[in-house]
């Protein structure tokens, strides 16, 4: 834990970190925000689900532009409006569907909404490279970024059901663009947020996807997001089988629970190895922590330490891939890299739960996590494969660094 205290001490980051923390409430409350939102107010779960996507594809859509405009105009400029936004667009929700709008209106504005979400996920995390550009400390704030967003996912759910319970849905719905707002603009108010550089001159033909090992990892990351989508529909679908269907959230909280502990334990000491070598041993651990759900699920003691084992490899796997990707974008993209994962994580996890929704109908959860191994396998024989592009492109940005002055190129 000193590592952690360490990296509070810094005033620089310390409020951007905190600030960037309540922002990452948001993605875990709103999509279960909207389904009782839409319930409440007799829509069907197939409506609900649709008004979900919607949000969902916004955000997808329109992450890599936003990270591109951070990188061109500054973190401030692009952040505060886009608060604004995502704000105005969650109180229209509420409202719309509270007056009994029509299905296609909701998902346009629910699309509409995602795409105002503020990237402040990205942007903080070449906040903290700028800060921390070598050393421990950098591994550390790149681990508590991703520690975060787990707390988010966790904590997220919670109080959707909290505030629904306690009020109405269309609060839990409002007061998830509350926390991207306040979130936001906090963090932009940050003298570290506010001297964040911004791109001089022109744009690269193809931006951050022009760095090979950025497409490395993106792909990679896709792959992997897939199981993330298969978990999401399959566990509960596991509880139910196994005769009560409340043990979903206790299950999804164990996976939660070995991710939450090993971030920690990843970010607060020194690791062996380069970072390709590290992401390339963990993709192979991750895929296999996932090959050992379907063998199994018909047994809910060893499918819930199954579910522990996957998630323990599943935070380092993530921080390992976002600091490697920080080292591998283009110098004026780095914004745009981050945001290009969120897009892969957001359209993986897509494609996995709509996959494991037709899988557990016509073969039941084993076949769903036999399909999510194998896109983990897939996304671990990806790095393998480009190991060699990844270790070259390093070191291509570690030269670029000693002559320029920065890590990235």
């Amino acid at each position: 834990m000193r590592a952690y205290l360490e990296l509070f001490t810094h005033r620089a980051a310390r409020w951007p970190l905190l600030t960037s923390m309540v922002a990452r409430l948001t993605p875990g409350m709103m999509i279960l925000a909207l389904v009782l939102l839409l319930r409440e107010h007799g829509y069907s779960y197939a409506a609900a689900g649709l008004v979900s996507a919607g949000h969902q594809l916004g955000v997808g859509l329109a992450s890599p532009l936003q990270g591109r405009l951070v990188d061109r105009f500054g973190q401030v400029r692009i952040l505060v409006p886009d608060a604004v936004g995502y704000l105005g667009g969650t109180i229209c929700l509420a409202l719309a569907a509270a007056g009994g709008s029509a299905v296609w209106l909701l998902v346009v504005a629910a699309l509409v909404t995602g795409a105002f979400y503020p990237p402040v996920t990205a942007a903080s995390r070449v906040l903290l490279s700028r800060l921390f550009p070598t050393g421990q400390l950098r591994e550390t704030a790149f681990a508590l970024s991703s520690i975060s967003v787990e707390l988010g996912f966790v904590m997220g759910p919670l109080l959707a059901v909290w505030i629904a319970e306690a009020g109405t849905a269309g609060w839990s719905v409002v007061l998830a663009g509350v926390f991207a707002a306040v979130g936001s603009t906090g963090y932009a108010s940050t003298a570290a947020a506010r001297s964040a550089p911004r791109r001089d001159g022109h744009r690269p033909r193809g931006g951050a996807l022009r760095a090979p090992g950025v497409r490395v990892i993106a792909l990679a990351i896709a792959f992997a997001a897939v199981a993330f989508g298969v978990l999401d529909i399959t566990v509960p679908a596991v509880a139910e089988l196994a005769g009560d269907r409340s043990d979903a959230g206790r299950l999804i909280a164990t996976l939660a629970t070995g991710s939450l502990l090993s971030g920690i334990v990843y970010g607060g000491r020194p690791w062996p190895g380069t970072l390709p070598g590290r992401l390339r041993t963990l993709a192979v651990a991750l895929a296999l922590g996932m090959l050992l759900l379907p063998l199994t699920v018909h047994d809910l003691r060893w499918f819930t330490a199954g579910l522990f084992l996957a998630g323990v490899f599943l935070a380092p796997t993530t921080i390992v891939a976002f600091q490697l990707l920080d080292d591998l974008a283009i110098r004026g993209t780095q914004t745009e890299a981050q945001a290009w994962l969120q897009s892969a994580v957001v359209f993986g996890v897509a494609i996995g739960a709509s996959t494991a929704g037709l899988a557990v109908d016509t073969g039941g959860p084993r076949l769903a996590f036999g399909v999510g191994a194998v896109a983990v396998g897939v996304g671990a024989l990806v790095v393998q494969l480009r190991q060699g592009v990844l270790r070259a492109e390093v070191t291509g940005a570690i030269l670029a660094g000693v002559d320029g002055g920065s890590p990235s190129r």
